[in-house]
């Protein structure tokens, strides 16, 4: 099967390469969707054939327009732009090279992830066979990448809410940054190691509990070794959680 390559945030990547908890996907192997989860149902619906001389977004690569880049062309192929080696994953300095857009900074932020597409889409009345050329339009595009990161933060405030009724019931009080590190390492989400990334990481957190007003269900079960486990720091501090205020707090801290 043909795959797709989606422009997302960097630490949503992470985290689909992440979801097998034995092991980390490598950048080259496609995330494969169950035929009845949401992401899949869209792609069989929006999916079309887009000749490479059309895919001129950044958001959203063809299989074949992909190949074309990693040998260093443009994603129509034709001469060589960059002398790169294709079994290295390509940069977005490198992809803005051979696409000719103008990198901003905001774009640092995000990668690509390597996506399986459906064997079939159905547009019309009939049901067409997929090949490395289908994609997806830019507004296409950009509603399936809302829809991944939408998951990622389904699974970031599930395991908040788990992790709250834990602590409560055995009357632990666990740092917030502490529950987000818990979180990233379990997914193998690189969060960075200066102040300013981790403040952001905080800032995201806060807006995410804030938009969700109400925390979703349990929908996954976390292994109980990742919440379960006890520092001995904290065996020090027995009292319930209050996430609002760790987050408020910790954001006011760095903002003094």
């Amino acid at each position: 099967m043909a795959n797709i390559y989606l422009r997302v945030p960097t630490y949503v990547a992470q985290f689909y390469r992440g979801l097998d908890a034995t092991r980390q996907m490598s950048e080259f192997e496609p995330y494969k969707f169950c035929e009845f989860q949401h992401e899949y149902i869209w792609m069989k619906n929006m999916l079309r054939l887009i000749p490479e001389t059309e895919q001129t977004s950044s958001w959203c690569y063809s299989q074949r327009a992909w190949n074309n880049m990693l040998g260093g062309k443009s994603p129509a192929g034709g001469k060589i732009i960059l002398h790169r080696d294709r079994t290295v994953w390509p940069s977005i300095n490198e992809i803005c090279a051979m696409t000719g857009e103008k990198k901003i900074q905001k774009m640092d932020g995000y990668d690509y992830l390597c996506l399986q597409i459906p064997q079939d889409v159905v547009y019309g009345n009939q049901l067409h066979h997929t090949n490395g050329s289908y994609n997806l339009s830019a507004k296409n595009a950009i509603a399936l990448q809302r829809l991944l990161r939408d998951e990622f933060v389904h699974t970031f405030l599930d395991w908040l809410i788990q992790e709250r009724r834990y602590c409560n019931q055995i009357g632990l009080h666990r740092e917030i940054g502490q529950t987000i590190e818990r979180f990233f390492e379990r997914y193998y989400i690189f969060i960075g190691t200066t102040l300013k990334e981790r403040d952001s990481m905080y800032r995201m957190s806060r807006r995410w509990v804030e938009q969700a007003r109400i925390l979703p269900n349990d929908r996954v079960d976390f292994s109980n070794s990742d919440i379960h486990y006890i520092s001995e720091k904290e065996t020090e501090r027995l009292e319930p959680m209050d996430f609002e205020r760790e987050i408020d707090e910790e954001i006011a801290s760095k903002e003094m």
